[in-house]
């Protein structure tokens, strides 16, 4: 896939994850000093699910997508040093849907709602 697809994916999603997303999370595209948007990396925020220990927390993540976006996953990072049992101390998930070797058989039609997959599974 080109990178003009994967861009075009992103944009069209993040139109819609601005009409409609769970309460709470943010997701946007970074902007640049510039004030240039790079819809390849996104800086999210996870709020901590309630009558749990992350309750009142909100948890920094960050997206980079490649070129070959929707085919690829993203990469997702919490900050360095994060301490959950399903996140590296690196900050990289362990979650297999983001390892690239376990979605290049699958239909990838609809990769929108992954930050929230990864919030749920992170926050359970």
């Amino acid at each position: 896939m080109s990178g003009g697809i994967a861009r075009g994916r992103l944009a069209e999603e993040r139109k819609a994850w601005r009409k409609n997303h769970p309460h709470g999370f943010v997701a946007k595209p970074e902007t640049g000093p510039d004030g240039a948007i790079n819809l390849m990396i996104w800086q999210c925020i996870i709020p901590g699910k309630s009558s749990t220990d992350w309750e009142g927390g909100y948890f920094p993540l960050t997206l980079h997508f490649s070129e070959d976006y929707p085919s690829k996953p993203p990469k997702c990072k919490f900050p360095q040093g994060f301490f959950h049992p399903n996140v590296y101390p690196s900050g990289t998930v362990c979650l297999s849907i983001l390892n690239e070797d376990s979605v290049s058989n699958q239909h990838c039609s609809n990769r929108s709602m992954e930050i929230v997959v990864i919030g749920e599974f992170i926050l359970m």
